[in-house]
């Protein structure tokens, strides 16, 4: 499989910008969904967001075969989810810093999936491709 092409290299970035714009969006706007079970509320829009990232950065590498795309994810996620961070139209209604007096970690946990999750498994592919390989072994005649 070529990925060092220009064309490949393009191809790539492409995927990865799309996969970013679905992965903000089901982010965003999930990430403070809950889900009482048995009394327990469960925070399933943050364990639906990281199943998405996970599964996202898995098929990108999987189509292309190459880090880049995770790279590239990893970069225009923050990007892309900005305008809705910050004060101004939008910002700080989806992600508040406080509610009341009650400080909204869920935010700050989704960013961390959005950004940080893309760039782990960039860095655990490039561990398990530099791992040495098994050894032959010696057998005594």
């Amino acid at each position: 499989m070529d990925t060092q092409s220009l064309a490949a290299r393009m191809s790539q970035v492409a995927l990865a910008f799309v996969i970013a714009v679905l992965s903000v969006v089901l982010l965003v706007t999930t990430h403070r969904v809950r889900l009482a079970l048995g009394g327990v509320d469960l925070p399933a829009g943050l364990l639906f967001g990281t199943a998405f990232q996970v599964t996202a950065c898995v098929f990108l590498y999987a189509a292309t075969g190459s880090r880049l795309p995770l790279v590239v994810l990893g970069s225009l996620w923050g990007l892309l989810a900005m305008p809705f961070l910050g004060r101004g139209v939008g910002g700080g209604v989806l992600f508040p810093a406080v509610i009341g007096d009650q400080v909204q970690l869920s935010g700050w946990i989704v960013q961390g999936i959005g950004v940080l999750l893309p760039f782990a498994m960039a860095l655990v592919i490039t561990a398990l491709r530099r791992r040495p390989g098994p050894r032959p072994s010696r057998r005594s005649r």
